[in-house]
């Protein structure tokens, strides 16, 4: 039984360059000569020498980690028009109606001008452009 606790690996490690009839003797499973087949090598972007690529081009800009891209959204006239009058539209009615789904909920969504609509509408928490500003308040809507 103390036998059987202390076997903890099932199978032995491949012990290399221990002769010809292992199939890793010789040179080990290095190959013939180069860089590779010597001790002590394992240089990544290593470029010979010559100044690596990594610090030859120029950093510039800052990238914020928090940055969002909002989805634009473009919803057909015949979904707009299924709305009732003076409705108001959040992310949220958009999620149960099932125009996005539940993992865009997060995402900031804008409204842009090609979104076509009749009906007098309200919505709330979108980015808007300003040409669908327009359009919304000709009909009487708003945003905020």
């Amino acid at each position: 039984m103390i036998n059987q606790i202390s076997k903890q690996r099932q199978t032995s490690r491949k012990r290399k360059g221990k002769g010809i009839g292992t199939g890793l003797g010789k040179t080990a499973g290095r190959g013939h000569k180069g860089q590779r087949s010597r001790s002590g090598v394992a240089v990544r972007n290593f470029e010979g020498g010559q100044m690596p690529i990594y610090r030859k081009t120029p950093k510039r800009g800052f990238n914020s980690l928090k940055k969002i891209n909002p989805k634009s959204l473009s919803i057909s006239l015949v979904s707009f028009n299924k709305f009732d009058e003076n409705s108001l539209i959040d992310i949220k009615f958009l999620i149960e109606a099932g125009f996005l789904k539940k993992k865009d909920h997060k995402k900031s969504i804008k409204l842009i001008d090609s979104i076509q609509f009749k009906k007098k509408l309200q919505f709330k928490d979108f980015k808007v452009t300003p040409g669908a500003k327009k359009r919304i308040e000709d009909l009487g809507g708003s945003t905020s």
